[in-house]
């Protein structure tokens, strides 16, 4: 009986230790992602689309499962490589994880536009439409602008093509110019022309103290 007993205590104290083992070591790698996310998001807003791309991929092995966080991170990355396939993938993604979210389906339909997928552009459109927010009701107006000129400029270029099969890649010309991704920076806004006027009319009152001469 004592037997019995000892070996069912001594399971418990095995069981006890293998479940505090595993909480330490998912302890140990939910800081470790999280420190690989936080250095990609500084690297993201400095700029460094290469090494923030390279940490939000060991951020994403290291989480069990789809995080919109960094998968946000990769998109935006790989946006800024200009890696548009990447890209679009990894806002597709986004937009499964965060249905409402206006950055991303805008995004995407731009990219959808680029790739010449114009029937999945105008869904991001009503998708749009249909969180029904004004920031997503501009962003439908914008996708839809971008959509309307995209057709256009895809028609003569591919015309351009066969007539000109020679002719070299121009930005904006025959080619789209790059969509740029969010880094998160945000710089001073100067003064302006109101508020500047402004403040040059404080600046010419006289203080209450000063005399005012004829």
């Amino acid at each position: 009986m004592n037997r019995q007993r000892g070996g069912f205590f001594s399971g418990i104290v095995v069981m006890l230790v293998i479940l505090l083992l595993s909480a330490t070591a998912l302890l140990a790698v939910a800081t470790l992602r999280e420190r690989n996310i936080v250095k990609a998001e500084s690297l993201l807003r400095s700029g460094d689309f290469y090494g923030a791309a390279e940490l939000f991929v060991k951020a994403e092995k290291y989480s069990l499962r789809p995080e919109s966080r960094v998968i946000r991170g990769l998109a935006e990355a790989n946006l800024g490589m200009e890696d548009y396939e990447a890209a679009t993938q990894y806002y597709e993604k986004l937009v499964t994880l965060e249905s409402d979210n206006v950055d991303a389906r805008y995004k995407l339909g731009l990219l959808y536009i680029r790739a010449k997928d114009y029937g999945a552009a105008e869904k991001e459109v009503e998708a749009l439409r249909g969180i029904g927010t004004e920031n997503a009701t501009q962003r439908a107006d914008a996708l839809t602008e971008n959509l309307s000129s995209g057709k256009v400029k895809g028609f003569f270029r591919d015309l351009l093509k066969k007539v000109a099969p020679g002719l070299p890649e121009i930005p904006g010309i025959t080619e789209d110019g790059p969509i740029e991704p969010e880094t998160g920076e945000t710089s001073e806004d100067p003064l302006s022309e109101d508020k500047q006027e402004g403040t040059n009319i404080f600046q010419s009152v006289p203080d209450s103290g000063d005399a005012v001469t004829e």
